[in-house]
């Protein structure tokens, strides 16, 4: 099985600055989830994904701050990312670059994964977030997705802006710095989390990239070693979570991206000790449960993001799943206060 998802601890590096801009004290929501202050300026540490996003949620909601993530990544630097920086700066392409984030993904965040579906001049990325149901995922999902912005950026030049950017969360109740940041249109209640671009993007050379640079801090980064435990189920379920909301998540189509015939990755799944349709299960009840969290997504949208024909196939599998139809299990959820389902600090 797929071990818990990380996020590299300099990615919280500057939500110290962000909160106490906004007037907001971080370190009791940091310590409240159990992470360590310390650790922000450390390279080499990493952090649960599912406690990095019950803190940035929380305070978020706490603080009314719905665009906390857009915040922090308008602060970002290459400082962020870690080690793995010093490769991505020195790509020749955007297209070459994402194909570094890939393979230095255990050294970044392994709890993001970003698709790219061409199709003629146009492109769509499509982000995935690995994180469990039970934790909150907006402001993850709004860092995460603005990672991948910074990144084009850091190729192509800071001006670049997609040319349309979307969530699958409801939009923000107030005026935020989303459009600022993105420069585009910004379409909450979407299908899925992603943007749209030119395709030739991906190929434009970098002014100033140094192949030789490059060659070494590959060769720095591959002494820090590879991840390779679970890593076919670790692929395929990152491949899931970024392609379901476009009803693209068939083992066919996982097996195709991932360079693989539907037996091949059948027998390398059956060697890590599971199956597609295991994986296929575990994710959308997860996502289920992140939907339903959300009192404005109807169950019919929730049922299509899920890759199902029909709200009743959905509902079937949600009662089987969880032993209540959907619409209840949202009543009963958003009438019930559950803080043992939030992180605590430790006594």
């Amino acid at each position: 099985m797929p071990t818990a998802s990380q996020v590299r601890a300099t990615a919280l590096l500057d939500l110290p600055a962000v909160a106490l801009e906004a007037g907001i004290d971080p370190y009791g929501p940091m310590r409240a989830v159990q992470i360590d202050p310390a650790m922000l300026d450390r390279a080499d540490l990493t952090i649960p994904a599912e406690r990095v996003a019950w803190l940035l949620d929380g305070i978020a909601e706490r603080h009314d701050l719905p665009d906390l993530g857009i915040r922090l990544a308008m602060r970002r630097r290459l400082a962020n990312v870690g080690v793995a920086g010093l490769v991505l700066g020195q790509q020749a392409t955007v297209r070459e670059a994402l194909a570094m984030v890939e393979r230095y993904r255990h050294l970044m965040s392994d709890s993001l994964s970003l698709h790219i579906e061409e199709e003629g001049s146009r492109a769509v990325a499509m982000l995935g977030l690995a994180i469990s149901g039970s934790a909150p995922q907006r402001q993850s999902r709004e860092l995460g997705l603005a990672a991948f912005v910074h990144l084009f950026r850091l190729m192509l030049g800071d001006r670049w802006c997609p040319d349309s950017v979307h969530f699958t969360h409801a939009a923000p109740q107030k005026q935020t710095l989303h459009h600022r940041f993105f420069g585009c249109v910004v379409e909450f209640a979407s299908s899925f989390d992603g943007f749209e671009f030119d395709a030739d993007v991906l190929d434009w050379p970098k002014p100033g990239a140094d192949a030789a640079l490059a060659a070494y801090a590959v060769s720095l980064l591959d002494g820090l070693g590879t991840h390779v435990s679970g890593a076919t189920t670790d692929i395929v379920t990152r491949l899931i979570h970024t392609l379901l909301p476009m009803a693209r998540a068939s083992i066919a189509h996982v097996a195709r991206v991932m360079g693989r015939n539907v037996r091949t990755l059948q027998r390398e799944l059956a060697a890590e000790g599971t199956e597609f349709s295991a994986l296929l299960s575990d994710i959308r009840a997860d996502l289920a449960v992140t939907y339903l969290k959300d009192a404005t997504v109807p169950v019919e949208t929730i049922a299509e993001r899920l890759g199902y024909s029909s709200s009743t196939a959905f509902i079937r599998f949600f009662r089987a799943r969880f032993g209540t139809p959907p619409g209840v299990w949202r009543h009963i959820s958003a009438d019930r206060h559950r803080p043992s389902d939030r992180p605590t600090a430790a006594l």
